[in-house]
Parts: C-alpha cells; structure tokens; sequence
C-alpha cells in the first residue's frame, strides 16, 4: 500500500511539473486593430488572420493569437500605450498613431514622394526600413517586425464640390489622422485640417464638422464612405501604411524558435496584406461609380500643381521639426529604388 502510495505520489507530482512545463513554454498575444474583420474587404483582417494562422499552425498551438478588430479594445493611441505597458502584445498603427509617440515617422508621409507601389516596397523592405524600425525600438522600447500596406495610395473626398487643382481646396475642412504632418500637408493646400479619430470620422462626416478626408479607395469603402461622400480626386498623394507592433518584453520571453516563427508569420501577413490590397484596389472604382460618387483623376499637369505646392514647403517645415537627417535617408532609399 505505502509502495501504491508512493508511486501515485510521484506521478501526481510529475503530471503537475509537466502541466507547469507546458503552461510555461505557452504563450497568448492580444493582437487589436481599428478597422473591422472582414477578410475580403479590410487589409488588416488580410494581414491579422494571416498572422493568426500562420503562427500558431508553425508554433504548434504554443502561441494562441487572440484578434480584437474594430477598436473594441480602443482607439489608436490607447493600442500603442497598451502595447508598450504589455496590456496587448500587438497591434496595427498608422503613422498618425505612431507619431504621436516618435516625430520622425513623419518622414514616410512626404507628400508625392512614391511614383508606385514597387518602389514602396523596396523602400520599406530595405535598409531604410530596418534603420528606423530599429529607432522605434529603441525610442518607444516597442517593437516594429514589418511595415505593412493600409489601402495603397491616397485620394481625397468631399461632399461641397469637385476638386480638380489645389485651388479647389480653399474652404474645405478636411479630416487628418492626429499627425502633424498631416496637419500640415492640408494646410499649405490651402484646406482646413481637422484632426479626427478613425472611428469618428463616418459620424463627422454625416453631421458635418467636416467636408472631406483622405484615404486609400479601400479605405473609403470599408468604412462607408461613400454615403457621406460625393466627390473623389485620385491624387495618390500618399501612400499608406500600418506599421506592425509588438511589445518588446513580450517577444524577448519567447524561446528562439517560437521568436523566429512570429517574425515569420509576420512576413508571410505583409505579404497577404500587400496582395488583399492589390484586389481591393482593383474593385474600389468600380464600386464607388457605382454608389453614385463622382471619381476625377487629374491630369499630370494638375497633380504637378498639387506637388509643386506642397512638397518643398513640407519639407522646409519637417527639417525643423525632425533630425533632417531621415529626410535625407528616406529620399536616399527612394532613389535607389527608383533606379532598380
């Protein structure tokens, strides 16, 4: 009997190491994004169930992805703090949501700086990209595994009248992302920025506290838009994207091959990403004819009216506001890419 006890005494003991030893090498990432789960419709839906399942199908089930879309767990500010205070281990962010917390993103958003999406990509899938990657890390101590499409390049909407030269712009009040250089860019255009949260932008729009906004054509018809819209102008003065997140203490806990496959995941997702958008694009005109807006597209002598106005002021105005530094570099990349 003691012999009975003692053996049942061991198992007992070594079933609870055990289930110590596999709790312990199980990991949860909370993953929050704004915009809504719809995989055929949202790029980040693309990008987040790409993640999801590419991860912890390579993890094993070690690592569960939970996905909280549609700002349930908050806007984009209240993600990236709770990303740094490891409340959530990741999140998607704009470059109006990281440069409230690191000035030099503002960079990327040089207004007319990308001909196309090829030269995007190299940009921000080379030296460039790691560089200031690695300087958001060691700034925000959070860290950024891949910077992602959100919607390709942007147009402008409103609901007063066509716009079709920056003159046009005069009198409208336009919504921006809480970004200076958003900000800024609406400004020397000669509109009104007025500074909105994501998820406040369809009811500002509707209620009029604001004429217009700009975004990616996906964009516009993931949120609706186009209800609240009538006129579009396809400058491609932008080109958007959504910066990967993760908190930094999170990752570093993590075993080396499990740290390999969620930086894994995280490219196979930008891959989805970039490719979702290519189809939304691809959609996107067709249905906004269809719901009823007028869609412009100016010629290469009116957007030279819109660059010639902005860019160099911008730029005069960045070099005052960030190390001019990364102006530099960021150019730098994108003429080398252009030369490939």
């Amino acid at each position: 009997m003691r012999k009975f006890l003692k053996i049942l005494f061991l198992l007992v003991v070594g079933l609870c190491l055990a289930g110590a030893a596999a709790a312990k090498d199980s990991y949860t990432m909370k993953f929050a994004f704004q915009f809504p789960d719809k995989l055929y419709e949202a790029n980040e839906a693309s990008f987040a169930n790409a993640f999801k399942t590419h991860l912890e199908s390579t993890s094993n089930g070690r690592i569960k992805v939970e996905l909280y879309p549609g700002g349930v767990l908050g806007k984009e500010r209240e993600n990236f703090v709770n990303v740094q205070n490891n409340v959530i281990q990741a999140t998607l962010s704009s470059v109006g949501g990281i440069a409230q917390f690191y000035k030099p993103i503002s960079v990327v958003d040089i207004p007319f700086a990308f001909k196309n999406h090829n030269v995007a990509w190299r940009v921000y899938d080379g030296w460039f990209g790691d560089e200031i990657r690695a300087d958001i890390l060691g700034k925000t101590g959070i860290r950024c595994l891949e910077t992602t499409e959100t919607g390709g390049f942007f147009a402008f909407t409103n609901s007063e009248k066509p716009v079709k030269t920056p003159d046009d712009m005069a009198g409208l009040k336009f919504r921006t992302m809480e970004n200076p250089g958003h900000i800024k860019m609406i400004t020397l255009l000669g509109g009104s920025a007025v500074p909105i949260a994501w998820l406040e932008l369809y009811t500002s729009l509707q209620t009029g506290v604001i004429d217009g906004q700009m975004n990616p054509l996906p964009t516009i018809l993931i949120a609706k838009l186009q209800e609240v819209q009538k006129y579009v102008t396809i400058t491609n003065h932008l080109y958007g994207t959504d910066w990967f997140m993760i908190n930094e203490a999170w990752f570093q806990s993590l075993p080396a091959d499990l740290k390999q496959n969620v930086k894994d995941a995280a490219e196979i997702a930008n891959v989805a990403d970039r490719g979702a958008q290519r189809l939304l694009d691809s959609l996107a005109i067709g249905k906004l004819k269809d719901a009823g807006l007028n869609i412009y597209t100016p010629t290469s002598q009116e957007r030279d009216l819109f660059k010639n106005k902005v860019q160099k002021s911008y730029v005069d105005w960045l070099g005052k506001e960030v190390n001019p530094a990364w102006i530099d570099k960021f150019m730098k990349a994108i003429a080398e890419a252009e030369a490939i």
